[in-house]
């Protein structure tokens, strides 16, 4: 779950550990989030996932498509998911390495389904990112996403995430609305199927768009 910066990846790997046994933080919102995701994909899919981190939703999901590539910056959260893949009989699924930008994310592309976790904010450009996946889907394909929204109220965590960042303990953050990242996604060649959020957990925005263009 990181973006694309090498900074980026090394504030990752140094988290990683401690990330991988952090408990799920709210278990019935994640639940909403893999049935609504599992809604939309099928047995024949060829599914890649960016900033899969430990690979926990991965391995919870590969069972449901045809093939499954999760992809993260940090070289520490892919080492953790992999030996977590060892443990289990997923032939089927692939942790790889990669930011965004990689071409080795090409090499199977197009996919018929992407899934960004609480990724898109992480970003540096947001609209270049929206059209860099636009690129790995194929045409009708599916773009499906959960983003930390920070907007409104939100928008005074600015301050405290600024001096986190200072002391190397947050890594750099884009604050969006819900409504500019439907437009964003809109303007990137996608129209919004469905979003929402679950269990009541408003920063969390969770968004299926298909790719039209």
């Amino acid at each position: 779950m990181s973006e694309t910066t090498p900074k980026s990846a090394v504030f990752w790997d140094k988290l990683a550990r401690r990330y991988a046994a952090r408990p799920i933080s709210n278990v019935e919102a994640y639940e909403q989030t893999l049935d609504r995701v599992r809604h939309y994909l099928s047995t024949d899919a060829s599914v890649l996932e960016l900033g899969c981190g430990t690979g926990s939703t991965a391995l919870l999901l590969a069972s449901h498509v045809g093939q499954y590539r999760a992809s993260d910056i940090s070289g520490e959260m892919i080492a953790i998911a992999n030996e977590k893949l060892a443990q289990s009989d997923q032939a089927n699924l692939e942790f790889v390495k990669a930011d965004l930008y990689a071409e080795s994310l090409d090499e199977q592309a197009p996919y018929d389904a992407l899934l960004a976790f609480n990724v898109i904010h992480l970003f540096e450009d947001t609209p270049d990112a929206l059209k860099r996946i636009n690129g790995l889907i194929k045409p009708d394909g599916l773009l499906i996403s959960k983003t930390v929204c920070l907007s409104g109220l939100y928008g005074l965590l600015r301050i405290p995430i600024f001096f986190m960042q200072l002391f190397g303990k947050a890594p750099p953050v884009r604050f969006i609305s819900a409504k500019r990242l439907a437009r964003m996604m809109r303007e990137a060649g996608f129209e919004i199927v469905e979003e929402g959020n679950f269990a009541k957990v408003k920063m969390a925005h969770f968004v299926v768009a298909r790719k039209v263009r």
